[in-house]
């Protein structure tokens, strides 16, 4: 509304009210004056509504406008959002598909689209109920782990991990753990060349050097890397063959690999990268099945044979040994749940003192359930009854009898990011310490 066209309006209707006489009422001037009189009065009562209304107006005219409501829409059925700590699982595993394979690489053949590159990095604490000199509590930095997948844009593959820690002695190493390149014939067959992770089992392929990955802190002892005491092979200089066919029972996968022999250095396995100081290949394979019948579940078998040669920590004693094991894996995986486990047989021969046999066996089970939201206890049964006078075995600083229970827990802040606490009871037939009690905390990252 105009409030001066409501004024004018009104005041025009006032005014022709009062000047609208009759004509025989002109000339009666004292009754004249007394309607001009009524009139003024009931002009001046119009002008006051005339104000009350304008007030009013003003009044209306500052407050907000009326907002239309809609009307109520029928409700939305919730959608179901995945779970963070199976999603980043997913998303490890699907990192790790999508790295090997190229999958995002360019359309175009050929073309150079760049240098992926991800990294773990890791930094923790231990307490050892009792100390010796390889046995140190307090904080400890872990590894930072840099891998790079450069993509070429066609079948061509390459994978390249670089690995920065601290030894026992506090000093820096870096270590090239893996440099390889493939070429993929099909999606069932790919061809890989340089150092990779041995293809043994299952935990060797499926949980590398970023300790985000996998629900422990640590490794089973037996088959941790080299340079922290493991016994067998974790790495390979050669070829490798993999790939994966479906069947009826389910999808198989398999590896058939060959490359340098080890060598034993100072009571360390090494993996020989400059070449085989024997002339003896190293020869394995690794078949597994995944079974339609239930899902998250894979069976596998696994063998590997070389010749190794080399001496003791100390250089004192040498000898040489073709050492083979044949064994077998499983993994399954649930909505709550994870289990792993690996059994290894060697059937071990002396080649330096008259070509003695000798019998050994190494195994571990973890089990792993989400507690909570987020919150994933685990638990690890490990031992390893080893024949100390084979020399495959007695010439490693590791190389001893032992059985280990760990328990712990995980809790993910976040998909690539973890709070690990984990409590160990080792008992070494070898170490004159005894029983060793150690509490680890780990806090983890992956980007």
């Amino acid at each position: 509304m105009n409030l001066s066209r409501l004024r004018v309006s009104a005041l025009a209707l006032a005014l022709a009210s009062a000047f609208t006489v009759p004509a025989e009422a002109a000339a009666k001037e004292s009754k004249e004056a007394e309607r001009i009189k009524a009139l003024e009065a009931k002009l001046e009562k119009s002008l006051a509504v005339i104000e009350q209304l304008s007030q009013r107006l003003a009044e209306l005219e500052k407050q907000p406008k009326a907002v239309a409501v809609a009307p109520p829409q029928p409700a939305k059925t919730p959608v179901a959002q995945p779970d963070p700590v199976a999603q980043a699982r997913i998303e490890t595993l699907e990192q790790g598909v999508r790295d090997l394979a190229a999958a995002t690489a360019s359309a175009n053949k050929g073309t150079d689209t760049g240098v992926p590159l991800h990294g773990f990095l890791d930094v923790g604490y231990v307490h050892h109920n009792k100390r010796s000199d390889g046995l140190r509590s307090g904080s400890k930095l872990g590894v930072m782990d840099i891998y790079l997948t450069p993509q070429f844009g066609s079948n061509v593959r390459s994978l390249i991990e670089l690995a920065f820690e601290y030894g026992e002695g506090g000093s820096l190493a870096t270590d090239a753990e893996r440099l390889q390149i493939g070429y993929a014939f099909s999606d069932d067959f790919v061809l890989w060349a340089g150092r990779f992770h041995t293809p043994y089992g299952y935990w060797n392929t499926a949980f590398h050097h970023g300790a985000q990955i996998q629900t422990s802190i640590t490794r089973p002892r037996f088959i941790a890397f080299e340079d922290q005491g493991g016994i067998l092979p974790a790495h390979t200089v050669g070829a490798w063959a993999n790939g994966r066919v479906a069947t009826d029972l389910g999808r198989v996968s398999y590896d058939l690999y060959t490359g340098n022999g080890n060598r034993i250095s100072s009571g360390v396995l090494d993996f020989n990268a400059s070449g085989d100081d024997n002339s003896n290949p190293l020869l394995g394979f690794n078949v597994g099945l995944s079974l339609k019948a239930v899902p998250g579940l894979t069976l596998g078998v696994h063998g590997l044979r070389q010749t190794v040669s080399g001496e003791n920590a100390d250089g004192s004693v040498q000898g040489k040994a073709r050492t083979q094991f044949l064994g077998g894996y499983g993994f399954w995986e649930g909505d709550n749940f994870e289990l792993i486990g690996e059994y290894y047989r060697f059937s071990n021969r002396d080649l330096a003192n008259g070509g003695s046999s000798h019998r050994s066996w190494a195994a571990y089970l973890q089990a792993g359930y989400t507690l909570a939201d987020r919150l994933t206890g685990f638990v690890r049964f490990e031992k390893a009854s080893l024949d100390g006078a084979d020399p495959y075995f007695a010439l490693q600083e590791s190389g001893s009898s032992y059985r280990q229970t760990s328990i712990g827990l995980r809790y993910d802040l976040d998909p690539r990011s973890a709070l690990k606490l984990q409590l160990d009871n080792n008992r070494d037939v070898a170490n004159p310490l005894g029983t060793i009690n150690s509490l680890r905390a780990q806090y983890a990252i992956r980007f």
